[in-house]
């Protein structure tokens, strides 16, 4: 099964099965535990969360990373086990060089909080000027990236 994980969203899941997601300046926070075979996937929208907007934890990197863990563990994965990667944050609103560019501080910010949590980005496909697909495979933990033309796994 491929559960599709909207703008703001978190999923998590177990093998077979597996976790996409659409990107922009967005950021794909994921995290998998290789022994257990269960991952999950946060699609961050910005970097920080206003107290106003509790009811969504997926929109943003300072919630949706404890959120991700919290989810995980009860699904069974052990959270000393647990790889980080992250994707996306491209700057697609380029209007002009003095623009604010929301994907790097989306990278920015997905990689402090994985940072606060004790854990670091082990691979990354980040930046540039065009969004991508990500699919995570729950077997085995590989993330499959698709911008364009070209694929690649992180």
């Amino acid at each position: 099964m491929v559960l599709k994980v909207k703008m703001g969203d978190i999923g998590v899941g177990k093998s077979p099965d597996s976790i996409e997601t659409l990107l922009g300046s967005c950021v794909a926070i994921i995290l998998y535990d290789r022994g257990k075979k269960i991952g999950g996937l946060a699609h961050i929208m910005l970097p920080k969360s206003r107290e106003s907007d509790s009811k969504s934890p997926g929109k943003y990197a300072d919630t949706a990373v404890p959120e991700l863990l919290e989810r995980l563990v009860k699904l069974g994965a052990r959270r000393d086990k647990l790889v980080a990667k992250i994707a996306g944050g491209a700057a697609m609103f380029k209007a002009n060089t003095n623009s604010i560019d929301v994907g790097k501080k989306n990278i920015d910010a997905s990689k402090d909080e994985l940072k606060k949590v004790g854990l670091r980005v082990s691979s990354e496909d980040t930046g540039g000027e065009s969004g991508r697909t990500v699919v995570l495979s729950l077997k085995d933990g590989n993330v499959t990236i698709r911008k364009g033309n070209e694929v690649k796994n992180i």
